[in-house]
């Protein structure tokens, strides 16, 4: 999904939690389907160097790939997969990141301020991964298992893997499911943290099914569901937000709600701003950062909800609106299972008291 960026996503700036907001944004402008990606990728193989013990897992894409088992040294490729990685544990096996070093930002391009203290990354681990990466940077690490999403463009998994032996496994849930499904895939890797990925997989499980269960007395019981938008970038057009066939659709249906984007034939895309408006949603979640205004195209909240500037017929948008931190929007990873107390509350605010 590393595709050629749009110019209106170039000209947003800093990329925020933002790889996976520029190529959400590049995927709307592309108009190219994961599928497509999917395929090219089963049709790679994975390797595996060394002569330790390694383990057969396949991936989010279907890819069969032997990794070593425990690996001490692993490069994280995306937000979304280091917050996998810390939350079980095996931080100290990290000993790069991909960032894109290229635009304004530095390691804010890939994570937050508080991504980066509480999971104790710098721009010392950086690895140049955009518009591709940088294999003397990534050699130089000498890892033995790159953990990736679909960021990471087909040309580049194919050298690392086929020309290297460095096994890629790549992680791209397309629902809420699917990020407890890889949390257990990284633990087939790391058997030695077994017992800290079963307490990880229950605590995202009684998450799941207590919202799980919201959803259901609520169409048991008749009640109009609220209709939303979940969006975590907008220009003078629209607001890009999720159509089926995403995480972010199956977000929305876990806090019981409708996306007004359902119809869309694309997975990721910008809605018209007038079509917004015209369905003016029950409720708005929009990302931003309280603490890093570079994360929507530069504007802060108060931007946002300017009635003179901002987001295109923002004040005209009468329902509920509140900023959520776009990590929840735009990485699929424990951390979004974990808020949904949060954002049932936002959702629905008369009926589920603040977490």
């Amino acid at each position: 999904m590393s595709l050629i960026p749009s110019p209106v996503a170039a000209a947003a700036g800093p990329k925020g939690v933002s790889v996976t907001l520029l190529v959400v944004a590049i995927l709307v402008a592309s108009g190219c389907a994961v599928t497509a990606t999917a395929v090219y990728f089963e049709l790679q193989p994975a390797t595996s160097g060394g002569d330790g013990p390694t383990v057969s897992i396949v991936d989010d894409l279907g890819r069969s790939v032997t990794a070593p088992t425990n690996p001490a040294r692993v490069v994280v490729l995306a937000p979304s997969v280091m917050d996998i990685v810390y939350r079980l544990g095996l931080r100290d096996h990290v000993v790069g990141i991909g960032c894109d070093t290229t635009i304004a930002g530095g390691l804010l391009n890939e994570y937050t301020p508080n991504q980066s203290a509480l999971w104790g990354v710098s721009a010392g681990l950086c690895i140049a991964d955009f518009p591709s990466i940088s294999v003397d940077e990534l050699l130089n690490r000498s890892p033995q298992l790159i953990l990736a999403s679909t960021l990471t463009s087909a040309a580049d998994v194919e050298q690392i893997s086929v020309s290297y032996h460095i096994p890629v496994v790549l992680l791209s849930p397309t629902s809420l499911e699917g990020i407890v499904n890889d949390v257990q895939l990284v633990g087939q890797i790391f058997p030695a943290v077994a017992s800290t990925t079963n307490g990880l997989v229950a605590q995202l499980d009684q998450q799941l099914v207590t919202a799980g269960s919201f959803d259901s007395n609520l169409s048991s019981n008749g009640t109009p569901l609220p209709t939303l938008l979940v969006t975590y970038y907008y220009d003078e057009g629209g607001y890009y937000t999720f159509g089926p066939d995403s995480f972010g659709q199956s977000l929305i249906d876990v806090l019981g709600a409708v996306n007004i984007a359902s119809s869309s034939p694309l997975v990721y895309f910008e809605m018209n701003a007038t079509a917004v408006l015209n369905d003016n949603p029950t409720v708005v979640l929009y990302g931003t950062s309280w603490n890093d205004p570079w994360i929507v195209a530069n504007q802060t909240p108060a931007q946002w909800q300017s009635s003179t500037g901002g987001a295109p017929y923002w004040s005209q948008l009468t329902g509920y609106k509140d900023a959520v931190d776009i990590t929840l929007m735009t990485e699929a990873d424990p951390s979004l299972i974990l808020a949904l107390p949060l954002l049932l509350h936002l959702v629905h605010p008369t009926l589920v008291p603040p977490p």
